[in-house]
């Protein structure tokens, strides 16, 4: 009963934006030199990695990157699905690491069974996951862990680090406020990050911290489990070819997501999968398509 009512209450709190928005070093000379010339490289390498990008600055990237997702995909006009996919998902992301950015969810007009997230928050899941879950709990999961990788910042970090970044602090600002090449290369890097696969350590991440949020919202956390054996079945069957591009197997996620679970703070699973509601959103969503 505390974890329905947690549920309950965190989804009558969550207000889900309806509108998918996209608008000073010596050098001298020697062997003592080099190896000061090797420390400076060393600096500036490390302070190219360190050049922040704000929660706005994301955003914007967010949005570009979002357009190109959709430009490929196109989404579903589904206003009451949209809804409710938002409302989880804002009720998930308030008890999340980063609950001061809103987040945003769409549907992805494919079959084929995958999610992604863009930089700020912008969040597609595609039909063909919808048709896979079969309750709530499972749906959440999915959306948990598309919610870990904008917390834990996943893409943003790999831009930081990479070639691009290395301009400087101020030019890499200045690309955010005056649009031009620089800002079209980093959408370029984070949209090709987002299709060609982020590193196995930042999916079992997203994974790991998948189970943790729904035990603090009150979902029965083995409900992503579950989705991972779905996804391990389909994967038998050649059926997530896509997602297989960009995802370590269903099988060694499961694997190491039971293991690493065993580290976290639990509350017992809860039960809560809510199947009913589930289907009631989904039985509509499917007339209102058809």
């Amino acid at each position: 009963m505390k974890h329905l009512l947690a549920i309950l209450l965190s989804l009558l709190l969550a207000s889900p934006a309806l509108a998918f928005d996209l608008g000073g070093f010596g050098i001298g000379s020697g062997d003592k030199d080099s190896k000061r010339m090797r420390q400076i490289n060393q600096v500036f390498k490390l302070a190219s990695a360190m050049v922040p990008i704000s929660d706005q600055e994301e955003i914007i990237l967010g949005k570009r990157v979002a357009a190109k997702v959709i430009e490929r995909y196109g989404i579903e006009n589904a206003p009451e699905m949209t809804y409710y996919l938002n409302l989880i998902t804002t009720a998930i992301a308030q008890r999340s690491n980063r609950p001061n950015i809103p987040y945003h969810v769409a549907i992805l007009a494919t079959d084929d069974v995958n999610a992604y997230a863009c930089p700020g928050g912008y969040i597609f899941v595609t039909r063909g996951v919808l048709n896979m879950v079969r309750d709530e709990a499972e749906l959440a999961g999915v959306l948990a862990h598309e919610i870990s990788h904008v917390t834990e910042r996943h893409i943003v970090n790999a831009l930081r680090n990479s070639k691009l970044m290395k301009v400087g602090t101020e030019v890499a600002a200045d690309a955010f406020k005056t649009p031009g090449p620089l800002l079209d290369q980093m959408t370029n890097f984070a949209t090709d990050a987002l299709f060609e696969g982020l590193d196995k350590s930042d999916e079992y991440e997203s994974d790991e911290l998948a189970i943790d949020y729904l035990d603090r919202i009150g979902y029965d956390y083995p409900a992503m489990y579950d989705v991972l054996k779905l996804l391990e079945v389909r994967h038998k069957y050649g059926a997530t070819k896509v997602l297989d591009k960009t995802h370590p197997t269903p099988k060694s996620r499961l694997q190491k997501l039971k293991v690493a679970a065993l580290k976290l703070s639990l509350e017992k699973p809860s039960g809560i999968r809510l199947p009913n509601r589930f289907a009631t959103h989904s039985r509509n969503h499917k007339k209102s398509a058809s």
